[in-house]
């Protein structure tokens, strides 16, 4: 895990960093002036100066509970930071690949909310480690040499321990974490599957599945408990022999007069500090790998985004011609190619409709030259300029995609068309909205709510929704998937004659299977495997 690659600016870890090392120098000073308020009380029984200890020590405590305090303010919001980083990343990321929506819904809550734990769970004990555990073993070396030498010959055992535990549990620990993701699926799978099998009152047969996948769960949830558990117990019991061994010996030393009671009971009162980061360590272990299965579901698509191109398209013909040339994609785990070195042209303001068996690729295709997927192989062209140089911006100002079954939103109906463009619709703006709604034959006011808690759309109304996002665009490229797909023959001549005057000064790539779309296209062009 490579934690220089995750979008953290540098100036977010210097105030923890600062903070930490005064909460060092805090814990010195409290551990000293309560070792020299006993000695002053029980030892000396010199009440004089203790007024003034005492105000020395709350003063130590008062300062390492705020110091505390903005430390851990700090490190949450380097953790909101982070998580709200890796949100837009994801959000820029999904505008240039193809992501099914439940992957998107897992990365952006499950596997970004886990990433909290790099700076709640993991980053207070490093940060012990690197700048507390030094400046203690600094001081217990000024005041007693042989303590520090004890301290360093066993401060290696408790990380040594670690590693050898990682390495036995790694890979059994992993093989539970797929276990429980498999698991998980299965349960939602289930659940969301759950009205119909009501509805052909399958419900009583999915009781014993349920049972068995509880009964797995629970297994594998405990594996991982008993695996955390070990490694905890290892830590705590080094660590606690090894404060044990020290505790003797300098009991033993100032019984016999080598060692005066305020040094020494001020060594007792820094040693649990010393190893605490080292009892913690367990917890680090488990949220490193929590953390690093993460990471690598997220940079699948974050680091995506930077292969985002430099060119502007203000010099560009409208509406520009479309070539691709030697265009090869293969979806991951796919054993053979869905486009294998594709060679096609789109004129320059025509209709183009594509046609072939299902499987082919023509919605791959589209995607392509939409900029979601990018080919492994070939380029495409907007006239001179490849797309996959074109910045983000100013692609999406060029090209407007419609996929087949246009996702409906939890919002209104003019919502839906401007896709959240604006929150506050001027005059303009819904009278725009409203002869679009009109042209495309909704026959829905604007302010219909739709999506969850609102009003339910057909497919053909769906069909409808995607053209009227496609007007309210008004782009020169234009990419419809099966627009016309489970129409009736009077509502497709419908929308044929409104792309027809939409069609002006535009490229237009359409997919469809019926005779009478290809009839209306410009040119019609049957994709398939040579």
């Amino acid at each position: 895990m490579n934690i220089k690659a995750f979008p953290v600016p540098k100036q977010a870890l210097i105030a923890p960093c600062l903070l930490q090392l005064l909460i060092s120098f805090c814990i010195l000073g409290t551990a000293w002036q309560l070792s020299q308020v006993v000695c002053d009380v029980f030892i000396n029984q010199d009440y004089h100066h203790t007024a003034v200890s005492l105000g020395l020590l709350l003063f130590f405590l008062l300062v390492k509970a705020l110091l505390t305090f903005f430390l851990n303010k700090a490190l949450h919001n380097s953790s909101r930071q982070l998580q709200i980083t890796l949100r837009q990343r994801l959000h820029q990321g999904a505008g240039h690949q193809s992501i099914p929506g439940h992957r998107l819904q897992i990365l952006a809550l499950d596997s970004v909310g886990t990433m909290d734990k790099l700076f709640t769970l993991i980053a207070p004990p490093l940060l012990s480690i690197s700048l507390s555990l030094p400046i203690i073993l600094m001081t217990v070396l000024y005041l007693d040499p042989w303590s520090a030498l004890i301290m360093m010959v066993t401060l290696p055992i408790a990380p040594l321990l670690l590693w050898l535990i990682g390495q036995m549990t790694r890979r059994a620990t992993l093989e539970q974490w797929k276990q429980l993701e498999e698991l998980t699926f299965a349960f939602k799978d289930t659940l969301a599957g759950m009205v119909s099998l009501k509805i052909f009152r399958q419900e009583n047969q999915q009781k014993s599945h349920l049972a068995a996948l509880g009964h797995l769960f629970s297994r594998a949830s405990l594996k991982v408990l008993r695996l955390a558990f070990i490694s905890s117990f290892a830590l705590e019991l080094i660590t606690t022999l090894t404060i044990a061994i020290l505790a003797v010996a300098i009991g033993f030393r100032l019984l016999y007069g080598e060692m005066d009671f305020q040094r020494a009971f001020c060594l007792l009162l820094l040693l649990p500090e010393f190893y605490q980061p080292l009892r913690q360590s367990g917890m680090v272990f488990h949220g490193i790998i929590d953390v690093r299965t993460a990471w690598a579901q997220l940079q699948q698509v974050v680091d995506q985004h930077g292969q985002a191109g430099t060119e502007q398209h203000d010099t560009l013909r409208l509406p520009p011609k479309i070539l691709l040339s030697n265009i090869s994609f293969t979806y991951p785990g796919a054993p053979l190619p869905t486009l294998d070195k594709l060679s096609l042209a789109f004129p320059a303001g025509s209709i183009t409709c594509l046609y072939g068996t299902s499987g082919m690729g023509k919605s791959t295709l589209l995607k392509l030259v939409a900029g979601l997927l990018t080919p492994q192989t070939g380029h495409i062209f907007l006239e001179d300029k490849d797309l996959g140089k074109i910045v983000p911006d100013s692609r999406h100002k060029l090209i407007t995609y419609i996929p087949q079954s246009p996702h409906v939103f939890q919002g209104s109906l003019a919502d839906n068309i401007c896709l959240f463009a604006t929150t506050a619709y001027t005059e303009e703006m819904r009278r725009k909205i409203t002869h679009i709604i009109n042209a495309v034959g909704l026959h829905l006011s604007s302010n219909t709510p739709l999506g969850a808690g609102g009003q339910g759309l057909s497919h053909g109304e769906r069909q409808r929704l995607g053209l009227a996002r496609a007007l309210y665009q008004n782009r020169p490229v234009v990419l419809l998937d099966e627009p016309t797909a489970g129409l009736e023959a009077e509502e497709e001549q419908e929308l044929l004659q409104l792309l027809s005057r939409f069609a002006k000064g535009k490229t237009i790539i359409v997919i469809s299977h019926h005779q009478t779309l290809r009839q209306w296209a410009d040119t019609a062009i049957e994709v398939h495997h040579e």
